[in-house]
């Protein structure tokens, strides 16, 4: 069984020790997984080769799983593949194109109150296809996932994440992706519950003129702890890795993210760009950025930024001159900074969940 303390997310490049912000801990034992008895998958795409059990991998997509970088910590993913209670297996055919999104819906209660799941995404060559996950319960609930994504040479995949849990519950996921040559893999990731979260997403572009665009929105509030760990490694020629996130902090909610470029030698004419933007509306939160470029090739080209603040006081100026309080107009501003990573999102019913969510989750704000 995995250590109460086990090391989570580990910064690739370790830094000063006393700004802990090189790995996370985990303070809780794990609960026992039993058995997950509703049925998440949706409904059947056209354009879907198979979608199956994990127990039932066939041998070529274990062997690509195995080349992804995936997980919170070694220890972490070992307990995921002994105790996952959830999972799917789901291949893309080769050319063909998803026209609606596969959904996977997960929700915790009392029956259901513990979740670990563990899904393999295999996009074929030169397919097309988006997969939504979503997480959604009340109470002292737990979840601990995996989710492995494979894009063969050309294949496009939009993997969307959308974690909505709420009260207690207490919440890890790991993603890990692969692009062969001239693939692209599209993330978009709603970190906008559980009381405690602790997040890592991996994408390695192992293929020539591959391409990785992630954006993610985070709301802290209350007490409420997020921990996230993002790394593009970029192999292969002329890759292309883009990373967007955008948060907000409130109350005496606590963040740290790490975010790192790391271009690997050989990955001539890469270029990766790194962004995220915090907004502060209390002075008892605790943010910490880490920003994090590696190169071992000198023919590439990457930025990376962080902004941390207060709100733009024009547009704060010119909502107030419209009739709204102070207070009212930074909820507008905050709601509006989450809708471009919300507009990728094109399931009009999921879309509706995070925005309901934080509008009710802005209404306490005083």
């Amino acid at each position: 069984m995995i250590a109460e303390k086990e090391i989570l997310n580990p910064i690739p490049m370790r830094t000063w020790r006393w700004l802990g912000v090189n790995a996370a801990q985990l303070r809780q034992e794990l609960p026992t997984m039993g058995i997950y008895d509703k049925k998440p998958l949706i409904a059947e795409i056209a354009g879907v080769q198979s979608i199956k059990d994990q127990k039932e991998i066939p041998a070529d997509i274990a062997a690509y799983a195995a080349k992804i970088d995936c997980g919170l910590s070694e220890a972490m993913d070992k307990t995921v593949s002994a105790v996952y209670n959830s999972g799917y297996v789901i291949e893309i055919a080769a050319n063909e194109q998803c026209t609606q999104p596969i959904r996977l819906r997960y929700v915790l209660d009392e029956s259901n109150p513990a979740l670990t799941d563990e899904h393999i995404i295999v996009a074929r060559e030169n397919s097309e296809a988006t997969v939504i996950i979503s997480y959604t319960g009340d109470g002292e609930i737990f979840h601990n996932g995996r989710t492995r994504v494979y894009a063969e040479k050309g294949a496009k995949l939009h993997l969307i994440k959308v974690q909505l849990l709420a009260g207690e519950a207490q919440q890890m996921d790991a993603i890990g992706a692969y692009a062969e040559a001239g693939a692209r893999i599209d993330a978009t990731v709603a970190e906008v519950g559980a009381a405690r979260s602790v997040t890592s997403l991996k994408i390695n572009l192992a293929g020539d003129e591959s391409t990785a665009d992630i954006k993610t929105i985070y709301f802290g509030d209350g007490t409420r702890e997020l921990d996230m760990n993002y790394i593009i490694r970029q192999e292969g020629k002329k890759t292309d890795g883009h990373m967007e996130i955008q948060g907000a902090l409130l109350d005496k909610s606590q963040k740290i993210f790490r975010g790192t470029l790391d271009f690997i030698r050989g990955s001539k004419g890469s270029v990766g760009r790194e962004a995220e933007n915090v907004v502060v509306l209390s002075p008892d939160v605790r943010n910490r950025s880490v920003p994090l470029m590696l190169s071992g090739e000198d023919d590439v080209d990457g930025h990376h930024a962080v902004s941390v603040g207060k709100m733009d006081e024009n547009k704060l100026f010119y909502l107030m001159s419209r009739g709204l309080s102070l207070r009212d107009a930074e909820k507008m501003v905050i709601a509006a900074s989450f809708q471009p990573a919300l507009q990728r999102i094109p399931d009009e019913e999921i879309k509706g969940q995070i925005e309901e969510y934080i509008r009710r989750r802005l209404a306490n704000v005083e």
